[in-house]
């Protein structure tokens, strides 16, 4: 009998990480088997493998391009060699959220489901987009959408809350899809993250979480939360007790708990706001807010439409002021060490170099041409 197939996957055993030869499958009825190029490491995985967070995926990874690798009986519209992005969040089907109740990107093939395929979550990708880049895609577009939403509140400031890649991503994106002259205000939770803001994002305002927002927040402020889900009400407590009836908009992108709230918006279900808008419909749903003295918009998305995701990636292809954000783009050992070291260490500093991004070569890029095994 022929031997059966495998290929390398980052497998998670508790909170750390090991390469392992893990069976590869064949696409079923309407599925699709990919191969992974570049994958990165969101904060979302890393709550995930920190044990932070109870996604059952014992493979992470949804921000990347994949090649085709084989197409099964009535996947139409798709072709081996094939080059494509997944969108992670279904809209209408929550049993497939990828790198989270199914396997991730994090391994040199993966099966997409028919339910994927069927809802239209695969679409290709251009050629000409590195494959580095392509790690941004879907960030880029999750972002645009949120600043389109906060666009409608025509806030004077924008304060992001949050300082990794979707933070420092939307202030980089704020004068394009906001205002031209709208100021950024970027809240960071360290030194570090401070210093590289103020380096790489010149034009907008880098502070701590311990600083007065107020000073720094002039006329109407729209409040990005990008943090992790544990800050996220923390952050808007934050900006209501400093701003007050300045604050006009929030738009929580980050991790929200379930049932999110605060006494500070009675009634308002934060998790419930972000959830109304999965998969980036539009117009937007909002929560108006309002009580003597406030008046504020809440408005949240939890992914984008697969159009959105071909947007981004259009964008893109020749757009590379985002690239620095991709601070460690690794190979698949070196990558892991540096995974496990921010899991483990519970830190952004690795050899003390800031990580911003961390970025994996799955080994399926045309450097890798035998990379994996079919």
């Amino acid at each position: 009998m022929p031997a059966t197939a495998t290929h390398r996957a980052i497998v998670r055993h508790g909170t750390t990480c090991h390469i392992e030869e893990v069976p590869t499958p064949d696409p079923g009825e309407g599925e699709l088997l990919l191969a992974p190029e570049h994958v990165s490491l969101c904060g979302t995985d890393i709550q995930i493998l920190r044990g932070d967070r109870d996604d059952p995926s014992p493979v992470v990874g949804h921000e990347g391009a994949a090649r085709v690798v084989a197409v099964g009986p009535g996947a139409d519209g798709f072709a081996p060699g094939d080059r494509v992005v997944v969108n992670p969040t279904h809209p209408g089907d929550p049993s497939f959220l990828l790198g989270h109740n199914v396997p991730g990107l994090f391994q040199q093939r993966v099966l997409i489901g028919a339910s994927a395929v069927r809802g239209g979550l695969v679409s290709h990708l251009p050629e000409d987009l590195p494959a580095a880049r392509a790690t941004l895609v879907e960030p880029y577009a999750v972002v645009r959408y949120a600043l389109s939403c906060l666009a409608t509140s025509a806030p004077d400031t924008l304060v992001v809350h949050g300082d990794g890649l979707t933070g420092n991503l939307a202030a980089l994106l704020a004068p394009r899809f906001l205002f031209p002259t709208v100021r950024v205000v970027v809240v960071h939770r360290s030194e570090a993250g401070l210093r590289w803001t103020r380096e790489h994002v010149p034009h907008a305002v880098g502070i701590l979480d311990t600083d007065p927002l107020d000073r720094y927040a002039t006329g109407a402020v729209a409040l990005l939360v990008t943090t992790h889900r544990g800050g996220t009400v923390r952050a808007v407590e934050a900006a209501l007790g400093s701003l007050g009836e300045r604050l006009v908009a929030v738009h929580p992108l980050g991790g929200v708990p379930p049932r999110a709230a605060t006494p500070l918006l009675p009634g308002v279900d934060l998790d419930g706001v972000r959830r109304a808008n999965t998969g980036g419909s539009w117009p937007p749903a909002t929560t108006t807010f309002t009580r003597p003295g406030l008046s504020l918009t809440l408005s949240g998305n939890r992914g984008v439409t697969s159009p959105q995701l071909v947007a981004a990636a259009e964008a893109l292809r020749t757009d590379g002021t985002a690239d620095p954000l991709l601070t460690h783009v690794l190979e698949l050992e070196p990558g892991v060490r540096h995974l496990n070291r921010i899991i483990g260490d519970r830190t952004r500093t690795v050899d003390g170099e800031l990580v911003v991004r961390l970025v994996i070569d799955l080994g399926n890029g045309p450097a890798h041409p035998g990379a994996g095994r079919p």
